[in-house]
């Protein structure tokens, strides 16, 4: 699973907004804004394209210090595999890159 911490007022995270069908299908991709509270729902639902929570306290457990911020999660132990900023599909291909055997 990828959580992807995404604004809606931000360039970077518009790639992610904006992500096809055909990107990332072996993943579940939930994106992740701040409370209702600090974001327009209106302007969330016109930019998701897949699954949303809104959690200010998940950007806080989750330590986000900047955006777009990626979290790869084990669907089985829940843990934590592999977290960065990232500004492309590319950076998501590279921390899956970076977790098959033999690689490094």
């Amino acid at each position: 699973m990828l959580l992807v911490f995404l604004t809606v007022d931000c360039d970077g995270c518009d790639l992610f907004w904006a992500r096809s069908t055909d990107v990332m299908t072996e993943l579940d991709v939930v994106a992740v804004t701040k409370d209702p509270t600090e974001v327009s729902q209106h302007d969330v639902a016109a930019r998701a394209t897949g699954p949303v929570v809104m959690s200010s306290a998940a950007w806080i457990d989750y330590r986000v210090t900047g955006y777009p911020f990626l979290v790869l999660i084990d669907p089985v132990s829940r843990r934590i595999v592999a977290e960065s900023v990232g500004f492309a599909w590319s950076d998501v291909d590279s921390m899956l890159a970076a977790l098959e055997p033999g690689h490094g």
